[in-house]
């Protein structure tokens, strides 16, 4: 049986709601939903609390989460707007489902509407520094210079890297393609 499987069936058995759970989460509904569907995974905190809600014992998801969850690395905040320089000291994981968790593989949390309305302050971007980044791709960049941030990665035949945010209000930034650095973010898990 599947982590939404097991997590919908202890549902039902507390005669709860996807709405109700929601509620003792402190999440929305979709959120719910998607790890019923195994769309998405909970939080370690939130896998805790689905766990007191539901009055389960500390075992029941183990032998599943063992199959189903692995972990990356959630290595800080990257801007939406204002190139930064600021990652987190402590570095926190994050679950996600299993063939997400490869080498080269972490994740982001927007700050920031220079992407909107693709990615919006507090998504989690999950980025992949192996592969390759191709024009339109959204990238998490770092300069030279140790700016840092999310945008769309368009490079020229004379190697000039435009990184374009989505949201019109703010300017390009361009650099030669020896000045950066990008891992391509190729998947949006929306606010954790």
């Amino acid at each position: 049986m599947s982590f939404g499987e097991l997590l919908k069936d202890a549902r039902k058995k507390m005669k709860m709601s996807q709405d109700d759970l929601a509620k003792h989460l402190c999440v929305n509904r979709v959120s719910i939903s998607n790890y019923e569907q195994n769309k998405n995974t909970p939080t370690l905190e939130n896998l805790r609390k689905i766990r007191e809600v539901l009055k389960l014992e500390a075992g029941y998801f183990e032998e599943n989460e063992e199959k189903q969850v692995k972990y990356i690395p959630l290595i800080g905040v990257a801007s939406c707007g204002v190139p930064n320089i600021s990652y987190n000291d402590d570095i926190e994981y994050i679950p996600v489902n299993p063939e997400l968790a490869r080498e080269g593989v972490y994740a982001l949390k927007a700050e920031g509407d220079s992407m909107l309305p693709k990615i919006k302050e507090g998504d989690v971007i999950i980025c992949d520094k192996n592969m390759e980044c191709s024009n339109g791709d959204i990238v998490h960049y770092t300069t030279i210079d140790g700016e840092s941030g999310l945008k769309k990665y368009l490079i020229d035949d004379k190697g000039v890297v435009t990184l374009m945010p989505i949201n019109t209000n703010f300017p390009p930034i361009m650099c030669d393609v020896r000045d950066v650095k990008c891992a391509r973010a190729f998947k949006i898990i929306g606010d954790l």
